[in-house]
């Protein structure tokens, strides 16, 4: 410690996540953390439920030199609140986006993985398609929802707007929006969700409520979380590097950390795939 303290480095790395008990979230710091560990830092996980103070009171940790550097997992704020925190330390984006932020960006194509998934339910005969998201203000939702609406024009096909869902992140929200959607006189007779939870949610209601899946209705998630396999039927997913986001995150904060790549804006997107199963 003594030694640290004269160095000014306090071998350790925060992590900012909504949630922990969410599935994906808590695979990101399993990779964050193993890969921290390795390479001799400690990681301190930071939830902010979706709440821009906490993720303030979080980048204060860098202010005071608690922490040498930070990885959002999640943004809440304008990124001018959070650039001036740049001085005091390196800040990088892990499964986030955003258009003007002048450091390192690590993800994956959400416009492309969305738009792979679309077009798989379009190559089912799927005309009426819906889309689920989470929180609008994301830039990386954005993302997604362009390449929903990007397939769909390839097609000639056409969205309605009650065919959107929003503020969805979970199995109890994937209840809701099954009776939404059930609900319409002209439903969607697929649902591109975003989310593997909310995919399992609105299957369970579907067969709960008479419905076949994906006969009346086809659903794909997004993560491919465990629950995919263990859910009937088992559900359609884009699978997502959860653990490798989280390792290169890690390897980036600590070439910033130790003075080896300057802080710039740089974009590392990591490959996703299709995973087809009995949902679609």
């Amino acid at each position: 410690m003594a030694r640290n303290f004269r160095r000014n480095k306090t071998q350790t790395i925060a992590l900012s996540v909504p949630s922990i008990d969410h599935p994906f979230f808590a695979r990101l710091i399993k990779g964050v953390s193993h890969e921290a560990l390795f390479k001799n830092y400690k990681v301190i996980v930071f939830q902010t439920f979706y709440d821009k103070q906490t993720e303030l009171e979080l980048l204060e940790l860098l202010k005071h030199k608690e922490v040498d550097g930070i990885i959002l997992g999640t943004l809440e704020n304008e990124w001018d609140k959070i650039s001036p925190f740049l001085k005091y330390g390196p800040i990088l984006l892990c499964n986030e986006y955003h258009h003007s932020a002048d450091i390192t960006i690590i993800g994956y194509d959400e416009f492309e993985a969305t738009y792979m998934g679309v077009v798989h339910l379009i190559e089912r005969g799927h005309k009426k398609i819906g889309f689920c998201f989470d929180t609008p203000y994301s830039e990386a939702q954005c993302q997604r929802k362009e390449g929903y609406l990007k397939a769909l024009r390839d097609y000639n096909l056409h969205h309605r707007n009650e065919w959107i869902f929003g503020e969805l992140f979970n199995i109890e929200d994937g209840f809701r929006v099954f009776h939404k959607i059930k609900d319409l006189k002209d439903r969607p007779s697929a649902i591109f969700t975003g989310n593997d939870q909310v995919a399992a949610g609105i299957i369970k209601q579907a067969i709960k409520n008479g419905f076949n899946v994906p006969e009346d209705l086809a659903v794909i998630g997004f993560d491919n979380q465990s629950i995919c396999q263990v859910v009937t039927p088992t559900i359609t997913t884009i699978d997502i590097p959860i653990i490798e986001l989280g390792q290169q995150a890690v390897l980036k904060m600590i070439e910033y950390i130790s003075g080896n790549t300057s802080l710039n804006r740089r974009i590392i997107k990591l490959p996703t795939k299709l995973i087809i199963r009995e949902s679609t």
